[in-house]
């Protein structure tokens, strides 16, 4: 946050075809690694961007669980409530990152890598 260096990007990939079969689970679940100088960092930023199709979303809810090694570091429960047809929607979220016990830091520097989906 302090740097403005971009850490990772994720975006939706481009439906390919009319009427294949669409998984609409794809989206819901966003696995990502990253060095153990990630774990170094004491804040940083997030920009989440959604589109809402043709019919109103009365209550919008994302969940955020951040795991290392199957353990659960932090969990966020995000609560949009309406959101309007056809619009675009971005939030931006701050994270502070929590204090880690030393067994993990030494797992992690041992594995090379920090995992977002409970792996």
């Amino acid at each position: 946050l302090e740097t403005g260096t971009v850490l990772f990007e994720i975006a939706k990939p481009p439906i390919s075809e009319e009427g294949a079969d669409v998984d609409i689970s794809a989206g819901r679940f966003v696995r990502y690694q990253f060095t153990p100088a990630f774990l170094k960092l004491c804040t940083v930023g997030a920009t989440v961007e959604f589109t809402v199709g043709d019919r109103p979303i009365n209550s919008f809810r994302m969940i955020e669980r951040h795991y290392f090694q199957g353990r659960l570091l932090k969990n966020f429960d995000f609560d949009f409530g309406f959101c309007i047809p056809n619009s675009r929607n971005t939030c931006e979220h701050i994270y502070e990152f929590p204090q880690l016990p030393e067994d993990l830091k030494i797992l992690s520097k041992k594995q090379q890598f920090f995992s977002g989906n409970g792996e």
